[in-house]
């Protein structure tokens, strides 16, 4: 076998990566591409960079395939409803989790070696989230799907990382999982198409940060050794918001995917679910000082109910709301 065909060989093994139609309409086209620049070169063989590269684009084609199904509309909600959830979740864990030993009682010092001027590796996992956040908000796209692959690769790798080197400061497998999936569904389609879905998502991944850091921030007695350890009984730790915010994204992602026949339904089944994560960040607010004050979750099982109900009609009926205007006529002369 000589060196051409060997290389041919290699490229269109490398090609299987790509759906089998795309192979049939542009595949050969390709083959013929990379083998006029490799003779111009003077190349016989295959580099691991050009392989790699390769699989990347195939196996991001086969995503494209597999998410045409669904319109382009929903994959940008989709998308919107896995950036405010990993933005949100990241600015969560960053202050309470990681800059939380400079300013929460209890913290971890020197001592329990932290990583660097934060408290855990995890940290390079969320600064990527919220730069995802900050590349999508200044209309910079293609930087921002980037960092969301870069958080996914950087997700899994630091799982194993810590699952299997028993660090002193862990962090519960969860939190990765969750920040792999909103990655993926961030993934899904562009989540400032439009102007709505725009101010949605700059508007309402920092608020939704801030709100629930605020309302997390004494649950648990402010301390922040109750934050990473995942045997917390009664507290708001890293794994439980991170359960529970995975929990929401994927019903949020479930209703927004629905059909408008289904979506009623969606609703209805879906919203009532919210209930349980919901009930438990917002059980108590309070501190170390005392006057907790609790909510109970049956209040919040009754609004989640009620807000199905609305929602699941709204669907159905779309209704539209018109809001009484004043005319304006000209002043004769």
């Amino acid at each position: 076998m000589s060196a051409t065909t060997a290389l041919e060989g290699r490229y269109r093994l490398a090609l299987r990566a790509y759906p089998a139609r795309w192979r049939a309409t542009r595949g050969e086209e390709l083959v013929g591409v990379m083998m006029d620049v490799a003779a111009e070169k003077g190349k016989t063989k295959a580099s691991t960079a050009e392989i790699l590269h390769l699989a990347l684009h195939g196996l991001t084609a086969r995503a494209n395939q597999a998410l045409s199904v669904v319109p382009r509309r929903r994959r940008d909600r989709l998308a919107a409803v896995g950036l405010i959830a990993g933005t949100a979740l990241a600015l969560m864990m960053l202050v309470l989790g990681e800059f939380g030993r400079w300013f929460r009682w209890n913290s971890y010092t020197f001592a329990d070696h932290p990583f660097g001027p934060v408290t855990t590796p995890a940290a390079i996992v969320f600064l990527l989230a919220l730069g995802a956040f900050l590349a999508q908000a200044v209309g910079r796209a293609g930087v921002a799907k980037c960092l969301h692959v870069v958080t996914i690769l950087a997700s899994v790798a630091l799982a194993i990382v810590l699952e299997t080197s028993a660090p002193t400061i862990g962090v519960p497998l969860i939190v990765f999982v969750c920040f792999t999936v909103t990655s993926l569904l961030a993934l899904a389609g562009n989540p400032t198409r439009t102007p709505r879905l725009r101010q949605l998502v700059v508007v309402g991944s920092p608020a939704l940060g801030v709100i629930i850091t605020l309302t997390s921030y004494l649950q648990g007695s402010g301390s922040q050794k109750t934050f990473w350890p995942p045997d917390n009984v009664g507290f708001i730790d890293g794994s439980v918001l991170s359960r529970w915010t995975l929990e929401l994204a994927l019903i949020a992602a479930l209703i927004t995917i629905a059909g408008s026949k289904t979506r009623p339904w969606a609703c209805l089944i879906l919203i009532p679910l919210a209930s349980a994560p919901l009930s438990t960040m917002f059980m108590t607010l309070g501190g170390r000082g005392g006057g907790h004050i609790t909510i109970e979750p049956a209040i919040v099982i009754v609004l989640c109910f009620l807000a199905a109900l609305i929602s699941a009609w709204a669907a159905w009926k779309r209704p539209i709301l018109l809001f009484p205007t004043k005319e304006i006529r000209p002043h004769a002369k």
